[in-house]
């Protein structure tokens, strides 16, 4: 990105201070233009609206009220005890004016589902799909039902924090009151784990106006702030593990991919949850932005994928590189077009805003070729830079597609940010290839087992809850107008979930907040 526009990241990430100009080059020389979104794609948008009805159709009819369903078999998945796939597309049915399946799924919730039994559930997913899917419904519809599920949840969840060290454990039974870590990860937390919890706990805090929610998930963030780091480890990137015990890092791997991804994403939007006004969390954010551009961000070259920009995998000890991306990288480009957008880096026409802006464009475009470049114009869940191809290509190991959101959530925001139209056609050229391969005739869709062969290597059989409560949601509101889910007032969790941006005086226990 060049010498000068990483000097402008470094000084804003020192300066830490949200919507302050600097000095000299990396000063605003232009009030940015306007942003002018064309109006909504109105037969895109019914398409994505009708795939997500025959979805939740085949859902609703094959196993309602269970987590999932299998879309080949069209057999119930239990995992998580809690209607996963339900909660999780509340927020999705109430937004598309889904009316009557929204009251019947408001319903079960209210009469049926119910929090203590359950066993050996990952506390971060249940927090992101779960209490995320409750509250986003709840601030959407004001059914107070749902928030009193929401709260319950958050009840039954604050144990996980009694740790040493306050960070919390990543597994835990409802009945039983164990609290763990599966053994595969010596004891240790993912840092997504961690530090993905404090968005949905501040919300939870804010509208049952009991603050131990947003206490136990800020006593992690000032663990992070404050804990001693290796001194190899440059300030602003965490590592993949962390202990709940000891609270130092138990892993030398940096990633923006699996077991780190959403930790980074949630620094901005708590900043942005705050109404732009935690200076701490906003440091951090910026400091890691200027650590992943320095230390994770690369460019191909003549040699490797056509020059593309992508983020890979780094082990700050040994110093090894690995050429890989995964899709969940792809959350990216939209998190620093927003944060570039919303003035976290200074002033929107600085040259730190407008760098972090083109390396969230060329990263986009990355994220969009690791559909292109496949014969079934899907993405592989890893891709691989190798040298001698002008392609981004699928790792061997991790040829299946699994439904993913991320790269459509970032041509949203994107999209959003821009008004470039042609982010809009890359997210109709992907939907179009959900529809011609993933979509089943009477099981809604499935993943697919190779997305190198041009059939797609047959159907894995998971259609997963993100694929409702995320994909579908992204691309719904991709072919909108921008005013759905306006950005500047609405925070997503990282499972799509709109969360409203206000100041703390506007919480009630009995209604939602009112805007800003």
């Amino acid at each position: 990105l060049g010498v000068m526009v990483m000097a402008c990241l470094v000084l804003t990430a020192a300066l830490a201070i949200p919507g302050a100009s600097t000095d000299g080059e990396c000063a605003a020389e232009d009030a940015p233009p306007a942003v002018v979104r064309r109006g909504a794609q109105v037969e895109r948008q019914n398409a994505t609206r009708s795939a997500f009805l025959h979805a939740w159709r085949s859902y609703a009819t094959y196993a309602w009220g269970q987590d999932e369903v299998n879309p080949v078999s069209r057999l119930a998945v239990s995992s998580f005890g809690m209607g996963l796939t339900l909660v999780d597309s509340l927020d999705t049915m109430h937004l598309m004016g889904l009316s009557e399946e929204f009251a019947a799924a408001v319903a079960w919730v209210r009469t049926r589902l119910r929090f203590g039994e359950q066993e050996e559930i990952n506390v971060f997913e249940v927090t992101i799909r779960v209490l995320g899917g409750l509250l986003s419904a709840y601030e959407l519809s004001g059914e107070r039902s749902v928030l009193d599920a929401a709260d319950e949840l958050g009840q039954r969840l604050v144990f996980a924090f009694d740790s040493p060290t306050g960070l919390p454990y990543g597994t835990v039974g409802l009945k039983s009151r164990k609290r763990y870590n599966p053994t595969w990860s010596r004891g240790a937390s993912t840092v997504a784990e961690v530090a993905t919890l404090q968005v949905e706990f501040r919300a939870l805090s804010r509208h049952t106006r009991k603050p131990v929610y947003e206490a136990v998930a800020q006593r992690v963030m000032a663990h992070l702030r404050e804990m001693s780091r290796p001194s190899a480890l440059p300030r602003g990137l965490y590592p993949t593990m962390i202990s709940p015990v000891s609270g130092e890092f138990a892993s030398s791997d940096l990633t923006l991919g699996a077991r780190a991804d959403s930790a980074y994403e949630y620094l901005l939007k708590q900043w942005l949850m705050s109404s732009r006004t935690d200076s701490r969390v906003a440091q951090m954010y910026t400091e890691s932005v200027a650590a992943i551009t320095a230390h994770l961000v690369r460019e191909g070259g003549l040699a490797r994928c056509a020059n593309c920009t992508y983020i890979g995998r780094w082990n700050f000890r040994t110093k090894r590189y690995e050429d890989k991306m995964d899709h969940l990288v792809c959350f990216v480009p939209g998190m620093l077009a927003l944060g570039a957008h919303s003035g976290i880096h200074g002033v929107r026409g600085g040259a730190a805003a407008r760098a972090t802006m083109a390396l969230a464009e060329q990263l986009m475009e990355t994220c969009y070729r690791m559909y292109s470049d496949q014969p079934t114009g899907l993405a592989p869940e890893i891709a691989e830079l190798r040298e001698g191809t002008s392609r981004v290509a699928a790792d061997s190991g991790a040829r299946h597609n699994l439904l993913r959101p991320e790269t459509v959530e970032s041509l949203f925001v994107l999209w959003w940010v821009t008004g470039d139209e042609k982010y809009r056609d890359w997210g109709w050229h992907i939907f179009v290839a959900f529809e011609r391969l993933c979509r089943l005739q009477d099981g809604g869709y499935s993943g697919l087992k190779d997305v190198t062969d041009r059939h797609g290597g047959g159907h894995n059989g998971k259609m997963e809850s993100f694929f409702l409560a995320e994909t579908l949601k992204y691309l719904w509101l991709l072919f909108g107008d921008g005013t759905e889910v306006p950005l500047d007032e609405y925070v997503f969790n990282t499972e799509a979930h709109p969360l409203g941006t206000f100041d703390a005086s506007a919480f009630t226990s009995a209604a939602p907040p009112k805007r800003r």
